[in-house]
Order: C-alpha cells, then structure tokens, then sequence
C-alpha cells in the first residue's frame, strides 16, 4: 500500500543530537518507515526521509558544503534502496542501513570535530551540536 506525504509542518530536527535520534529510528522503522499503531499515519517513506533531509538543512552551516551535499547523496541512495525493499525479502534494506549507518558516521564525526574545537553551540555550550 503506497501512502502519501500529509503532514505539511513535521518536526525538523534541530540539533546534530536530534538528527542522531532521528537515524536510530529510522533504522528500527526500515523499510517502509509506516507505523503500523496508527499514531503516526502520515509517517512514510517519504515524510521519514523529507524530515532527515531537511534536518540536514537546519545544521549544514555546522555541516559545511562538502558533508551537506554527501549526506543528501547518502539520504538518497539508503530511500532508494528501501523502495526498492519494501518487503524486506532482497537485502536492500540491509543495504539501506548501512547507508544509515555511514550517515551516523558523518554526524558523529561532526560532533567529535566540534568538541575537540571546543565550538560553542547555540546554548553557548560545547556539546557537539
């Protein structure tokens, strides 16, 4: 069943943190990201990955060019691999998680690199977000 995009105003997350929380559920919701309890309806495929994208424009200052625009390569790479899985019976989902994964990485990287700089962050603490 294909389900369409209906929340126009999702929550964005904000911080490199919140972005971090977002991929570890999205890596429990693979492939088809719908939540099955009903809480959430407008949860899908593509709300899940609009919202990780965007988050990616919310902190790209913090990202820089170069990480932004990987990320987004990788944001599409790991929707497309699970489109193409929405069973999970061929391995793209597995695939799509590691794509995940490689994501988190980058964020990670972002947070440690921003520690070790001892860069301030909105709340004029160092916290790596």
């Amino acid at each position: 069943m294909t389900r369409s995009y209906h929340n126009p105003n999702p929550y964005i997350p904000a911080s490199l943190s919140e972005i971090y929380d977002l991929l570890g559920a999205m890596f429990l919701w693979a492939p088809t990201f719908i939540d099955e309890s009903g809480v959430f309806p407008e949860r899908n495929l593509e709300s899940e990955f609009h919202v990780l994208v965007e988050s990616f424009g919310v902190v790209r200052k913090k990202l820089g060019e170069e990480r932004y625009a990987k990320l987004v390569d990788l944001a599409a790479q790991a929707k497309a691999l699970f489109a193409d899985d929405p069973e999970d019976t061929n391995g793209k989902t597995d695939q799509g998680r590691e794509v995940l994964l490689a994501i988190e990485a980058v964020i990670q990287e972002v947070r440690s690199s921003r520690v070790k700089a001892k860069l301030e962050d909105d709340g004029e603490e160092i916290s790596g977000d």
